[in-house]
Formats: structure tokens, sequence, C-alpha cells
């Protein structure tokens, strides 16, 4: 190399030379690099064509930000390049929020190297010396939080032949049909007591980002209107900042023992004094409930508890009992799985997971059979009725009652959406990895047909 071609490279990097003439137009392009089994930051950025040096300091700005060693498959990352040198990254690490790293460059620092023609006698050499060692490119980063604005949607739908499908035709988020069983959990028995006609309105919050929903948020007020019922459920949150759901009296929904241990299931015998065996083929009394339900399906705590027995119990099979206080006992059988660690003096939580429905024991096909008995007495699970809500206190119902009255507006402000008589009779619901599909079971209550849920 020449010495004057030396000389010309050592005065454009020190600014001695009006760099703007040798400025070379290039375009911004954007890359999307979608993570994939066995990608890293690293990987992703080398495959891009960033410098390691870069890669390196893009990891250094962002520590104490995010981890970008924990990229998850699925994630995606945006590029920003001028010309072939990258000039941002932009990662949503969450659902709203999302880290930039930007290059920046310091007060007479030498611009893009991109953006630089070469001059007659600069060899390859020195490019790629000056490549490598750019001490001047410099890298910030931030978090941000992704643009976004949150509405009430206020939603009724009429059961006609599934509470699911009555929800989707109205256009109900998935999570939000779900929620409402949650929450009326201690009223209403999803799996025997939803019935054609029955309806429910849900005023819940909808995110949206970037011009499109993303997601149901919180589920602020409902009403179920089940055989002639109506229960009411508003969301509140207490003086200590606790949030839960109370009936339009500020009575808290939660009771001691749920209306079912298994979610949308459907009962395959109802309570009786008589009932046939169909095993040992003679009539015995039947102190429960079967829920017919596929084998796997996760059984949950009635209430919070201290576990009486769990192990082999004869045909009951793997069995279950649970003492909730000085009232109430329940007890599940025909397990195929019993919870690990689950064992005598163990405390369980209501709604907490103990074991799974199969088929063990003296039984004709998976199911779980429930038992409940207060004061040592057997009594129908269908028509128990638990131990008395709590209320909030007295300084806080007006309070409540300012924020119940305007929910209660919203929940009177939706026309009926029915289901169309094209839905199929018969649907499949996911919940978690399991499907399940019910039939209609028949009762001569009043003389109206049990609706599926699912």
């Amino acid at each position: 190399m020449s010495a004057h071609s030396v000389a010309d490279a050592t005065n454009l990097l020190e600014g001695k030379e009006d760099l703007q003439p040798l400025l070379v137009s290039e375009k911004t392009r954007t890359k999307i690099c979608k993570v994939e089994k066995n990608d890293s930051f690293y990987s992703l950025m080398e495959e891009s064509g960033v410098p390691t040096l870069d890669i390196l300091g893009m990891a250094k700005k962002a520590e104490g930000l995010v981890n970008l060693g924990l990229l998850k498959e699925g994630e995606k990352l945006e590029l920003t390049f001028k010309g072939e040198r990258l000039k941002s990254v932009e990662y949503r690490f969450a659902e709203l929020k999302g880290l930039l790293i930007e290059r920046t460059l310091p007060e007479r620092a030498m611009p893009e190297r991109a953006m630089l023609e070469p001059k007659e006698g600069l060899d390859a050499d020195l490019e790629t010396e000056t490549e490598a060692t750019d001490e001047f490119s410099t890298f910030t980063a931030s978090v941000f939080d992704v643009p976004h604005k949150i509405y009430k949607k206020t939603v009724t739908a009429t059961i006609d032949s599934s509470m699911y499908e009555a929800g989707l035709a109205a256009g109900i988020d998935p999570t939000v049909i779900m929620n409402l069983t949650d929450i009326f959990a201690w009223d209403v028995d999803f799996a025997t007591s939803i019935w054609k006609g029955d309806s429910f309105t849900v005023v819940y919050d909808v995110i949206e980002a970037e011009g499109a929903p993303l997601r149901a948020g919180l589920v602020h007020a409902a009403k179920i209107n089940n055989a002639g019922k109506e229960f009411n459920a508003f969301y509140y949150k207490d003086a200590d900042g606790r949030g839960q759901y109370y009936d339009e009296d500020g009575g808290t929904l939660r009771r001691a023992l749920l209306k079912s241990p298994l979610r949308y299931r459907r009962i395959s015998s109802y309570f009786s004094k008589r009932r046939f065996h169909p095993i040992q083929k003679k009539y015995k009394a039947h102190h429960g409930i079967d829920y017919a339900a596929p084998t796997g399906t996760p059984i949950e705590a009635a209430g919070d508890g201290r576990v009486l027995y769990a192990g082999w119990k004869g045909g009951y099979g793997n069995y279950i009992v649970i003492r909730h206080n000085s009232t109430y006992t329940t007890a599940y059988g025909h397990l195929s799985k019993i919870k690990k660690g689950l064992k005598k003096g163990s405390r369980v939580k209501q709604g907490s997971f103990i074991g799974r429905v199969g088929s063990t024991g003296l039984s004709t096909g998976p199911h779980l059979h429930y038992e409940v008995r207060v004061r040592g007495q057997v009594v129908n699970p269908l028509k128990i009725k638990s131990t008395p809500k709590k209320k909030l206190p007295k300084t806080e119902i007006a309070s409540f009652n300012a924020l119940r009255d305007g929910l209660a507006i919203k929940l009177s402000q939706t026309s009926v959406a029915s289901e169309t008589e094209s839905l199929p009779l018969k649907s499949s619901l996911n919940i978690s990895t399991t499907t399940l599909t019910s039939t209609a079971v028949a009762s001569a209550t009043a003389g109206k047909k049990t609706i599926r849920l699912d």
C-alpha cells in the first residue's frame, strides 16, 4: 500500500477530510429471525452476517435487562440493517414487553463502514482490518412497552346445545368461557346442571396491540341464568389489594366445597338408594356420583383439607378420602393414579391436583366415583348446600356497591346472541392436552333436558 493511500485512510478515520462527498446512499432493510430448536442469539446473529464483536457487544448491553441466552422456540427477532451493517435488533420477550438494541456512534466517530466509498489505493487488507477492529461502534439497550390498549367487551349468549359453542357463536374468547366455570364453580355444577335456554353474560377486558386483538384479559363481571336461578359475580379488590369475585350483596363466591371435582365432565350415573352394580350383578346403595371421563383426566380436591386415606381400597381401587373441616368429608374412587407424595396427613388446597381418573377396582370403564359426607352421613353431592360464604366488611361495602352498580349496567347493555341452528349437537373441547367428548344426560327433573357442556 502506498504512503499516500495510508495517509488518506488515516485522515478519513481521524475526521480530517470532509466525508460528505464519500457517503453512498444505502437502503434500510428488515429481517425477521424465527427461533428454531437449538437456535441461540449468537447463532441467529452469525447466520445473519453480524460480526462477532457486534454480537458480543449487544449481548453485553442486554445484561441485566433480558437474558439473551434463554430464547424460546417460536420467538422472533427483528433485525434492521442499513446496507450491510446492523442498525438495531428488536426482541419481544414478553407479550407486551420488548428489548431494543440500537447501534449508536459517539461524536466525530467514523461513519458506517459500508457508507464509505473506498479511495483508489485503499486495498482489501485495510478494509478487512477496519471491519474487525471498529472501536467506534457502540450499542444501547432498553426495554419498552408494546403499544396497546385495553377495552371492556360485554357479550351475552343463550345455550342451545353447549355452553362452549354458545360462547364461541357469540364471539366470546374461549379462555373466558373456561374462566366462567371457575368463577361459578361453587354455585353451578357445569357437569350436570346446564340446560337448554340457560344464558350467560360476561364483561371482560380485551387487550389489543398493533391494531389487532391480542387476547382476553380480566373478567370484571358475569351472570348466569341457570334453571331459572340467576347467579352474579363481580371482581373487586379489597383494601389490602386482594382481588376475588363477590355476589351482588358483597359475599364471596368461594365456599367450602366445589360443586364438582372435575371440570367439564358428564355424570354417568345419578345418586340413588338402589343401583344395579354392573360387576357385582346385584343392587346396592350407591352413595355418590360417577363422573365419566377419559383415563388420566385430572381430579381436583373439592376443598381445603387433610388427607385421611390415600391408597388401595378393595372395590374402590385407588381411593382418596379428605377431611375438609368438622362438617365435610369427600372421597374419590377408581383412580388410575394418586398424586405422587400424597398420603395420610397431607394437606391439600381447594382445586389442587390429587390424582387422575381411572378404572381400578370394581369398574367397567374409566370414571370418578365421588362421595360427600356431612358429619359422617352420606349425602347426595348434587343437592349439598356448602358452608355459607363470607361477606365484605362494612367499611368496604360502599366502595364495592359503586363498582357493582357500574358493572351491573354493563351486564344489561347487550342483546342476547344465540347459537345458530347449524351448530352440531356433538362437540369436542380441548382442556390442557385432554380432548373430552360428552353426550347429553337424561333427567326427569322438571321435564327438562340436561345439556352437554362440552
